[in-house]
């Protein structure tokens, strides 16, 4: 067995294959948008040294091929690849950037090569060399590390501990290992099927090796797709479960779930008996604001268990809009939810501060599962999210034009996306068409159509706004994207894996809070970014931040300037800020119980 194992890991494919996916594994500590942990970067350096592991061995496999069939030294294949790939590199340009790409990887794969095949031409490897060579490549391995950890002091941040370091790189390689055992054992399983049902030659077995291939993916896929059915109704279900903090129905007629409603508190889901029931009154708004003449706010919330279908959920908001008159009020809010269903309290709170609790808002839930999990819920989610604001402005224009209040849409991250590519054709004439007076899409994820056609077609347009800090923000600015220039969620895109993005461009071009020593690698940086976006927003209850696809340090402000609120000083502004603060510390004490 030693000596099969010897025999596999001396072919050149193979240690091609280990020498790039150790060399994946070291550029993957270096700093990216997120700071992650121990397990997080386990799995990058899993996924790194897998993608480098099948490059380098496909590349070596290719110059094999090329050797047996021109009877070329391999060392001579290995330089001019290497020096065509070079040319590639610098001929192409961001206009090609999969030549590029392809330049880079056969370039590493032929120098790995061409050294490798030197090497293994020097007879004679006793226990002094091999010992020599080992502590060598330990020393390459440690110094390489080490220069990619220092670079997070250049960026000001932390470095990760070495004992993490040592345990994340130990757990990647065994994972990536794994992950390599079982491709080995799909593969005997394969044969053994082929011969235990088979008994032609070697030269007609390709056919059934290929279709025991293919028997033994669809076990597989069958098995995962178990997996994830039984996951998702986990999910589902955690959507579902009443928190003590939230058992009661709220009393007030003005809510969702609550006295005359049309809707059951209990079909809510969890999100939404949260967002009805955390409503300020008018005593704590004239409070926070110094003034006496507040009134009590509308929320308003129907559940994806609320009715069975869309049409169906947007006639139950339609109900409970006329039967709290919600359009008499002067600001109504319609809001795009996450894939939980959850609608950020922030912003919502904070419009109804400054309006003096004179805003009612309406969303409607399309799912109960983590937005990474809802890709499949936002076609309906559009959907639904249009024929609600559809509804709304029929509804409007039964009433006199001067009695119309300012109708304005909030999302954020999925329900950002959901909110902009409901309206069929991206635009300014799409929402003022159906009553949308003003918008604010915070940390919209980059899949989203509508923001990049409307800013890419019309840069100069002042109706359209993107924004990082509200200095940036245009007082003429009718519909803004709140984006941090380090918000992964807004960066990230399957791209990635084999082209440089934008913000990865020259360092000193580079837009603010992004390393300025991280470098792209293929492959590498998209399982980083992978993870990023998983850890976009690490929040601290009551501690606001403004990085990354935490904005709500920025909500307050942006909810003023982008719905055009007037009449609000900077003493209330401080005022509210600080109750928020106090708000979200209160609710994530009355969520902890459950």
């Amino acid at each position: 067995m030693l000596k099969d194992l010897g025999r596999f890991l001396s072919r050149p494919p193979v240690q091609t294959g280990i020498t790039l996916a150790v060399s994946a594994a070291i550029r993957s500590y270096q700093p990216s948008l997120v700071d992650r942990s121990r397990n997080d970067q386990a799995l990058i350096v899993a996924g790194s040294m897998a993608s480098g592991y099948v490059a380098g061995n496909l590349g070596e496999r290719a110059i094999e091929a090329t050797c047996a069939a021109t009877g070329i030294d391999r060392a001579i294949i290995a330089a001019a690849v290497a020096g065509t790939a070079a040319a590639a590199m610098t001929v192409a340009d961001e206009r090609a950037p999969v030549l590029n790409t392809l330049g880079r990887v056969a370039s590493a794969t032929a120098i790995t090569s061409g050294a490798l095949s030197l090497r293994r031409r020097r007879r004679g490897r006793g226990p002094l060399r091999a010992a020599v060579e080992t502590a060598g490549i330990g020393a390459v391995v440690a110094i390489s590390l080490r220069r990619e950890v220092r670079a997070y002091s250049k960026n000001g941040r932390r470095p990760p501990p070495s004992l993490a370091i040592a345990s994340s790189l130990a757990a990647g390689t065994g994972i990536a290992v794994a992950a390599g055992a079982l491709v080995a054992v799909e593969r005997a399983s394969a044969a053994a099927a082929v011969d235990l049902l088979t008994s032609t030659g070697s030269s007609r077995r390709r056919a059934p090796t290929f279709f025991a291939h293919v028997a033994i993916a669809c076990a597989f896929a069958a098995g995962a797709k178990l997996c994830a059915r039984r996951v998702l109704r986990l999910l589902d279900a955690a959507g579902d479960h009443i928190e003590p903090g939230y058992a009661s129905p709220p009393t007030s007629r003005l809510v969702s779930g609550g006295a005359d409603s049309v809707v059951a508190f209990a079909d809510l889901g969890v999100q939404g008996r949260r967002f009805v029931s955390e409503m300020p009154t008018p005593e704590a708004i004239d409070i926070v604001l110094g003034t006496a003449d507040a009134i009590e706010p509308i929320r308003l919330y129907i559940g994806v268990d609320s009715a069975p279908g869309i049409d169906e959920r947007v006639e139950l908001a339609m109900m409970e809009i006329r039967r709290t008159h919600a359009l008499d009020r002067s600001l109504v809010i319609i809001g795009s939810p996450a894939g939980t269903g959850y609608l950020n309290h922030i912003p919502i709170e904070a419009a109804e501060y400054f309006m003096r609790g004179d805003v009612a808002s309406v969303t409607i839930q399309y799912g109960k599962r983590p937005s990474l999990l809802s890709v499949d819920r936002v076609g309906a989610a559009q959907q639904q999210h249009l024929a609600l604001v559809e509804e709304i402005s029929k509804e409007l224009s039964r009433r006199p034009r001067e009695g119309w209040p300012r109708v304005v849409l909030y999302g954020e991250s999925l329900g950002a996306q959901t909110s902009q590519d409901a309206f069929p054709n991206p635009g300014y004439e799409a929402l003022v068409e159906r009553s949308i007076q003003n918008a604010l899409w915070v940390g919209t994820p980059y899949p989203a159509k509508f923001r990049r056609a409307v800013l890419s077609a019309n840069p100069d347009d002042s109706r359209f706004g993107r924004s990082a800090t509200i200095d940036e923000h245009d007082a003429a600015t009718q519909f803004t994207f709140l984006d941090h220039h380090d918000d992964p969620v807004t960066l990230f895109n399957l791209s990635i894996f084999h082209r440089r993005p934008p913000w990865l461009g020259p360092p000193s071009k580079r837009p603010p809070n992004i390393s300025r020593t991280q470098h792209w690698v293929p492959a590498v940086t998209f399982w980083q970014t992978v993870f990023d976006t998983k850890n976009a927003a690490r929040v601290v209850p009551g501690d606001f931040n403004a990085f990354g696809h935490d904005y709500r340090a920025d909500l307050a402000e942006f909810v003023r300037a982008a719905y055009h609120i007037p009449d609000v000083t900077d003493e209330q502004m401080v005022s509210v800020e600080r109750a928020l603060r106090r708000s979200e510390i209160e609710r994530a004490a009355r969520i902890e119980p459950g």
